[in-house]
């Protein structure tokens, strides 16, 4: 098992990415601890886990809330004594309620709404897992960031909070290393998720983004999630600061 007896966070654990990602990573040997902020879709996830003889628990997070944060890292290490793993996966896109435009479009509210969730909450997760991770010796951290981060996609806003978490990783990575903490990204492109479902309505954007990367068709969670659980694992041990992209080779095309 490529995570066997690893404790492991995952951020926006109740659908998509993040279930695939708590899946696997239990399926490995960790014991996962999943939040988000709806109840139902945690409880889902884990019971998923738990049907297949794996360990989980959930705790509810609106990573916008630095004292809701703290409650989760406080849950986790109440629960399992150490924190060996972070995967800040949660964030918002096109399912939000937030405009997902160009810059002239789009409110100062939203801005600032899309910069909390996406961005500020990997700061603040990563903020309150480090003395912990420390503590323990080493640790692995994975950000969740997208083809938006690194090339012209419009959204502008999500494009910023997403470039602002490859930057992020990069100094988190420096800092840390003399820690044995590795801070990496992993950036999906356009992935079959029901954060990008309800863009599916709009005219031309499915058959746009499934014929867009040279392999022609979107991600699955599960793509995202093996890559993942590669970056997190011992076997990417001399890895940090890197970006992983999963995007079918649109970001080269």
């Amino acid at each position: 098992m490529r995570l066997k007896d690893k404790i492991a966070i995952i951020t926006g654990g109740g659908t998509g990415i993040g279930r695939a990602s708590a899946v696997m990573f239990a399926k490995e040997g960790a014991r996962v601890v999943v939040s988000g902020r709806r109840a139902d879709k945690l409880a889902e996830t884990v019971d998923i886990i738990r049907k297949e003889g794996n360990e989980a628990a959930y705790y509810t997070t609106d990573v916008r809330d630095e004292e809701q944060i703290k409650g989760l890292i406080n849950f986790t290490i109440e629960r399992y004594g150490r924190i060996d793993i972070l995967f800040n996966n949660a964030g918002v896109g096109y399912s939000a309620p937030y405009v997902m435009d160009s810059t002239i479009k789009t409110p100062t509210g939203d801005f600032d709404e899309v910069l909390s969730i996406n961005l500020r909450s990997v700061f603040l997760c990563c903020k309150y897992t480090i003395p912990h991770m420390i503590e323990n010796g080493g640790g692995a951290i994975l950000n969740c960031s997208s083809i938006n981060g690194v090339i012209g996609c419009g959204a502008d806003a999500y494009s910023a909070s997403k470039g602002g978490i490859n930057a992020l990783t990069r100094a988190l990575a420096v800092d840390n290393a003399k820690y044995n903490i590795r801070v990496n990204v992993v950036s999906p492109g356009a992935t079959d998720t029901p954060m990008i479902q309800p863009a599916y309505e709009l005219e031309g954007f499915y058959d746009y983004w499934s014929n867009a990367a040279p392999i022609k068709r979107m991600a699955t969670p599960e793509d995202v999630a093996y890559a993942a659980l590669f970056l997190v694992s011992d076997e990417a041990s001399y890895i940090t600061g890197q970006n992983l992209m999963v995007d079918g080779g649109l970001s080269i095309s």
